[in-house]
């Protein structure tokens, strides 16, 4: 590699590194109201399902409360016909039939609010369900929206934790998370005036200064929670991230034997994620505790105190403290407290939606950098001239690796692109396909500057393969057809015919119907080209663009598609990227690109007569054992 082309290569990593640097997590505030208004949006759609679930669940909240209520009057009936003070009339019998009949209705209360339940739990999570439908198909929309560059900066694993993990940190949230907060305010409201008026308020009096204590707690553990979730989920983030480069680069790992400094790496990324899961574990570890301290003591309270009252009828019989005002003083102390006690749980689930909230908003607020103008109109057919006009870019704006592009491709014609290893050749095959876009001058199509014509319209009538194509889970017909899904059988096995690559497919265990596994695993280098080959001329691009795509063939297998070549590009304007002089020989026009820059331009004939850099990478071609003129 050139001197030049080393330093081009580490503008671009620099780029890159730069760049990346932009991806960290965002900082949040806990429970951050804008945020949540923001994603309130999303279930706003199905606002009646929520309001029908959480009145269902309100109902049910009520009936269910009414529990300590008819264990009172039990209790105080039962105790008051013992000691005689329902009157000599009662007999025993009839207390039983009586007491019978307030469990019956107890009872069919009961089975209300569990009908109740049942129906709340359909209800909302179908609704929640269907905002996560929502989210993950604008999260995967956008991702098919954003440009290149965005890929480019940002790391697989990244990507895969917003759309996976970030995404089902909000479930629990959008099926549940407003429900609970609602009839848990409600459980401890209707606990508090059932304590101070169903009761005694004497027992309301003795618990109430716990209160403060809730409040000064829950305070110290809201505050720290936050920071110690973002720190979590940061950490999940980046053991995904690692985990997702081995997988993807396990070939290159058994190559090198990196499996053991990997793991040390992996080990030391999940040790750091342990040990904030451990901190944030630590901080549930004194508050869950405490809170259940506060709630067994507002308990001996109330036993202590109740029984104090009862023992010493401190007021009358008729508007005392009975037994019964001290059990359900205790049972709604319970309904009181265990919402409360449920806040920890629910506020580590708030949490991690407000971290992977965060995360998801960034990623659907994210601009994609080449997008349609608003004035851009669609693109009829084309005839295929193509056009850069001083055309300068950079991956990164501040470091160009194109400078000054200037030519022209007239309809039909081939171009090849000849230089070193990153002296710009892929960028100007990428400004083409309007991957990019130039910081400075003009790519046009036809006479029309591509960034004022639709992308939709401009990229079907473009064919771009590469020298590592991708090939989707499937056969190898899905594969071709992937592209033009309309295609017939007969449409398919007759663009393959035409390339060339009909006898290859069919010699494969079961001809197009070979499963090519995930990323074209269980085909060669070769036969993943010729398919990828006959997918980009199924779909009869008016520009074509082979970009080292003929790299990866065996000699036999690139004269076979050189044979097709002549048949099938005819009409379309072609650009070829190729280190093998012998691919680009044929060419109208050869651009040789050094530095960014085009410093020559012709023919091969010509070239080669210039004596120019062009001239000295054939005489290298032809003394390595190409074929000459």
């Amino acid at each position: 590699m050139s001197k030049v082309a080393s330093q081009s290569q580490t503008s671009k990593a620099a780029a890159a590194a730069d760049l990346d640097d932009d991806a960290e997590e965002p900082k949040y505030k806990p429970i951050d109201l804008k945020m949540v208004r923001r994603l309130a949006v999303w279930l706003k759609p199905y606002k009646r399902q929520y309001i029908t679930g959480i009145s269902i669940g309100s109902v049910m909240i009520l009936l269910q409360m009414t529990g300590p209520r008819f264990i009172q009057y039990l209790v105080d009936y039962t105790t008051n016909f013992i000691h005689g003070d329902l009157g000599a009339s009662i007999t025993r019998a009839q207390a039983i039939v009586h007491c019978g009949k307030i469990v019956l209705f107890w009872g069919g209360l009961t089975a209300i609010s569990l009908v109740l339940e049942r129906a709340r739990i359909l209800i909302m999570t179908d609704a929640g369900e269907r905002v996560q439908f929502d989210l993950r198909r604008a999260i995967f929309e956008q991702l098919q929206r954003l440009s290149m560059s965005f890929y480019d900066r940002t790391k697989l694993g990244r990507i895969i934790s917003r759309c996976t993990s970030d995404v089902g940190s909000l479930r629990e949230v959008n099926v549940w998370g407003i429900d609970a907060i609602i009839l848990n305010c409600l459980m401890i409201v209707v606990a508090a005036v059932a304590l101070a008026t169903l009761t005694n308020w004497r027992l309301f009096v003795a618990v109430c200064w716990l209160a403060p204590v809730l409040y000064v707690l829950n305070r110290f553990y809201l505050k720290r929670a936050g920071i110690g979730w973002q720190i979590s989920r940061e950490g999940f983030t980046r053991v995904s991230t690692n985990l997702a480069e081995n997988i993807t680069g396990v070939r290159v790992v058994t190559a090198f034997n990196r499996q053991s400094p990997n793991l040390d790496e992996f080990n030391r990324l999940q040790g750091i994620n342990t040990e904030n899961n451990v901190a944030v574990a630590r901080l549930n570890g004194l508050y869950q505790p405490a809170l259940g301290i506060v709630g067994f003591l507002g308990k001996v309270i109330i036993l202590t105190y109740g029984g104090y009252l009862v023992v010493t009828r401190t007021a009358s019989a008729s508007g005392g403290v009975t037994v019964g005002h001290v059990v359900a003083a205790y049972l709604y102390w319970d309904w009181f407290m265990n919402p409360i006690l449920q806040l920890g749980v629910w506020y580590n689930n708030y949490m991690q939606a407000m971290a992977g909230g965060e995360r998801v908003l960034d990623l659907l607020d994210t601009k994609p950098e080449v997008f349609d103008l608003p004035d851009a109109q669609p693109l009829g057919r084309i005839e295929g001239d193509v056009k850069f006009e001083d055309v300068v870019f950079g991956y990164n704006p501040a470091q160009p690796v194109l400078h000054g592009i200037n030519f022209e491709a007239h309809p039909g014609q081939m171009v090849a692109l000849v230089g070193a290893t990153g002296s710009g050749k892929s960028s100007i095959i990428s400004l083409i396909a309007r991957f990019y876009q130039p910081q400075q001058g003009r790519v046009m199509v036809d006479g029309r500057d591509i960034r004022h014509v639709t992308a939709d319209s401009l990229h079907q009538q473009m064919g771009l393969v590469l020298q590592v194509n991708y090939l989707f889970t499937g056969s190898v017909m899905e594969n071709i057809r992937y592209v033009r899904p309309s295609a017939t059988e007969a449409d398919v096995i007759a663009a393959a015919k035409a390339i060339g690559s009909h006898d290859s497919i069919m010699s494969l265990q079961n001809g197009y119907k070979t499963e090519v596994g995930e990323r074209g695993a269980n085909m060669s280098l070769g036969q993943r080209q010729l398919i990828c080959f006959t997918r980009a001329f199924l779909a009869d691009p008016r520009i074509f663009m082979l970009d080292e795509a003929t790299s990866a063939v065996d000699t036999a297998t690139e004269l076979l598609v050189q044979r097709s070549l002549e048949k099938l590009l005819a009409g379309r304007t072609t650009f070829i990227v190729a280190h093998r002089l012998s691919t680009i020989m044929a060419a109208d026009m050869i651009l040789v690109v050094d530095a960014g820059r085009i410093i020559e331009r012709g023919t091969h004939r010509e070239l080669v007569a210039a004596g120019g850099k062009y001239a000295h990478l054939y005489e290298q071609f032809v003394a390595s054992g190409g074929v000459g003129e």
